[in-house]
């Protein structure tokens, strides 16, 4: 359907549009006994040392 093709052509201008060109590898820790914001922050800062592109600014968490 049209969310599927518009997930797929998004993915792949992202992919092509990177200005990660070495992605880090980065372990996740538990989350034992951190607060959910903690959490989210860096969850979020890994996700952005990796993924860092036009599209990720302006349509990730959209979709």
């Amino acid at each position: 359907d049209s969310q599927e093709f518009l997930s797929f052509l998004l993915d792949g201008l992202h992919e092509d549009l990177n200005r990660v060109h070495d992605k880090p590898y980065v372990e996740l820790k538990d989350s034992d006994d951190r607060s959910d914001e903690d959490v989210a922050h860096e969850h979020w800062s890994n996700h952005i040392a990796r993924n860092s592109s036009i599209i990720v600014d302006l349509f990730h968490g959209l979709l």
